[in-house]
């Protein structure tokens, strides 16, 4: 822990933060901050690492250190966890619609909405916000004065989430790192980047695998300048398995298929299978012409499996919490005798105490904003159920890219119902929308991979934990204050997209649809949701009980996600065999000799996509042809 890495990192924090807005709205290319391991993150990381090997040759004393290295990687993924799709873009974007000119008269927000917000939570000046959207006039300032308050609030709520979040991943670290000793499949390329110098770089199969994207990508860019030019394709359509059935795509995503090839096989092969099993339920019930009514926020696919899922989410995070019962109670027993090995990010009784204040403000806030006290509780605990399972799922299954099944306001509505909900409560959901919405990359999961890697900074863990929060307020204040900025510079309103568009307002349309249609608690939903907790507590059990069963549990929250578990389950089914055929032919020496070529795929992939990315900004501003997202 050094003055420099908390400087290097700070600088790469600052700049994922400003590129990743300024690529996704501006640019149009590769998106910098998707993904729970984000490709700025890994190109970013991967040049500074070349650049001090370079310093290493010539002045080894001068050199980054490992333990530098870590702090430096730990906070570019936790910087980029927050801006666009994780935090900064959907608040400033959410915050700003309703008394904008959003709020029209056939949305009838003014009617159902406006008299239940908090106008301390939202800006209302409306001379701000129409420059918000339409851009500065000459001579004009940006109006910071209007956008103050409000994002000062938010951002202090953000902050007591932050810390409750990092209290719960330092809390679980021994017992998923040490005794259950999960893959971290996605910590693999910054474990090896990290060694001084990388003994990969001089292995002939590393390049190899680094050559096949790079090449591929390489030879289909010049089509970028001469649209005639012969492509290589890496992707060929979407295919169905009937009438009725869900498409999946024919797509090979590079990064997935090398992440897949470092997990549990058995975990692998459970993903795939789970949602080709997922995809014929849901087809048969399309053919069977069965439907709910309504539909599901942030839930692509047919909304009885996205309930499906989130009950066999459920048993999972139960289950999870269950197995760590006796860590955590001894932790707890730490606590409050006051011991402490010094072997964690935070003190026992510093994360408890932590933990208890950070979660006092957090409920306190969710009151004040106009929530219940029993829809308070609820929510959080489903959004906790989300984090959590998701964080889980992406630390043992090595995915880039996977959602939760709903969100946190969709299972509150229709557990509750409008009456138990009531329309201030209902009003406040939408407002929480700025926070709790998809989750293609947040900070918990960021937080839980920086955990892992605080085993490479055995007596520095206690500054590694400062360094983890101060990354997120750093990304926070930059990419929101930057994002602000950019709308009054150059329109709001221009930046296509989801998160600008219709992510702004379907929120707040949902609040008004079940305002103007009451109704109490679906059972038809909730029904869906025990078949998944009873498939998803059949499967534990059988997986824990027999060692003969082939099928690993996670594998089924994960499938019956849905989208966009689909668009990638080609490149699961690739890594999956690959692993397999490999350990098969040349067993564990072959597979140690394969993992050079399928780490050389996955940083060859991330390197691609920079070079796209660096033609699209010089060539292509605001054309850009995005290689990574989805």
């Amino acid at each position: 822990m050094s003055a420099r890495s908390v400087a290097l990192g700070s600088l790469l924090v600052v700049i994922i933060s400003i590129g990743a807005p300024y690529s996704l709205y501006q640019l149009h290319s590769s998106q910098w901050a998707i993904s729970y391991l984000p490709l700025s993150v890994v190109l970013l990381f991967f040049v500074v690492v070349l650049v001090n090997c370079g310093v290493w040759r010539v002045a080894p004393r001068a050199a980054l250190g490992r333990g530098e290295l870590v702090v430096v990687f730990v906070m570019a993924l936790v910087g980029a966890s927050i801006p666009t799709w994780g935090t900064a873009s959907y608040l400033v974007s959410l915050i700003a619609a309703p008394f904008s000119h959003l709020a029209t008269p056939e949305n009838l927000w003014a009617d159902y909405l406006h008299p239940h917000l908090k106008r301390w939570l939202v800006p209302t000046d409306e001379t701000a916000l129409r420059w918000f959207y339409l851009g500065l006039p000459r001579g004009e300032e940006v109006p910071w004065h209007a956008w103050a308050a409000p994002l000062g609030w938010w951002m202090g709520f953000l902050l007591a989430l932050f810390v409750f979040c990092q209290c719960v991943v330092v809390a679980l670290r021994r017992q998923w790192v040490e005794h259950e000793r999960l893959s971290y499949a996605l910590m693999e390329v910054p474990l090896q980047l990290v060694e001084q110098p990388p003994r990969f770089l001089r292995e002939r199969l590393f390049w190899l695998g680094f050559g096949v994207p790079m090449f591929i990508v390489a030879w289909n860019s010049v089509g970028y300048f001469h649209p005639p030019f012969p492509r290589i394709p890496t992707s060929w359509g979407m295919v169905s398995l009937g009438q009725g059935f869900p498409p999946f795509a024919l797509h090979v995503n590079f990064a997935l298929v090398g992440f897949t090839f470092f997990i549990h096989r058995q975990v692998a092969f459970s993903i795939w299978f789970f949602v080709v099993l997922s995809m014929i339920e849901e087809g048969l019930l399309n053919r069977a012409g069965f439907t709910i009514a309504g539909r599901e926020v942030y839930t692509l696919g047919m909304p009885a499996i996205g309930w499906q899922s989130f009950g066999a989410l459920c048993v999972m995070v139960g289950t999870m919490v269950w197995m760590a019962r006796r860590h955590l109670w001894a932790l707890l027993r730490r606590a409050l005798k006051g011991e402490d090995d010094g072997e964690e990010m935070m003190s026992p009784r510093g994360l408890v105490v932590s933990a208890a204040l950070s979660l006092v403000f957090v409920m306190a806030f969710l009151r004040r904003s106009g929530l219940s006290w029993l829809v308070a509780g609820v929510f959080f605990v489903v959004v906790m159920v989300l984090y959590l399972g998701v964080t889980r799922i992406v630390v043992e299954g090595g995915l880039l890219f996977i959602r939760g099944p709903l969100i946190a306001q969709t299972f509150t509505n229709y557990a509750l119902g409008t009456e138990l909900v009531g329309p201030a409560s209902a009003a406040s959901l939408g407002m929480h929308y700025s926070w709790e919405h998809e989750l293609k990359g947040f900070f918990m999961a960021a937080a839980a991979h920086g955990a892992k890697l605080s085993d490479l900074a055995r007596g520095k863990r206690r500054a590694l934990g400062a360094v983890v929060m101060y990354a997120a307020m750093l990304a926070l204040v930059v990419s929101t204050v930057f994002t602000v900025w950019m709308a009054y510079h150059w329109g709001a309103i221009r930046f296509s997209g989801w998160i600008f568009g219709r992510g702004a307002t379907v929120g707040y349309d949902e609040v008004i649809r079940h305002m103007r249609n009451p109704h109490g608690p679906d059972t038809t939903r909730l029904t869906f949701m025990g078949i998944g907790v009873a498939a998803m507590a059949l499967v534990t059990f059988l997986h824990h009980r027999f060692a003969w069963w082939p099928l690993h549990p996670i594998g089924l929250p994960v499938a019956i996600c849905s989208y966009p578990v689909t668009h990638f389950v080609v490149s699961i089914f690739l890594g999956w065999a690959a692993k397999t055929l490999v350990l098969r032919i040349g067993g564990i020496h072959l597979y140690e000799r394969g993992k050079l070529f399928f780490l050389g795929i996955i940083l060859g992939f991330f390197t691609a996509c920079g070079l796209s990315f660096l033609i699209d900004m010089v060539w292509f501003p605001g054309r850009g042809h995005p290689l990574y997202g989805y």
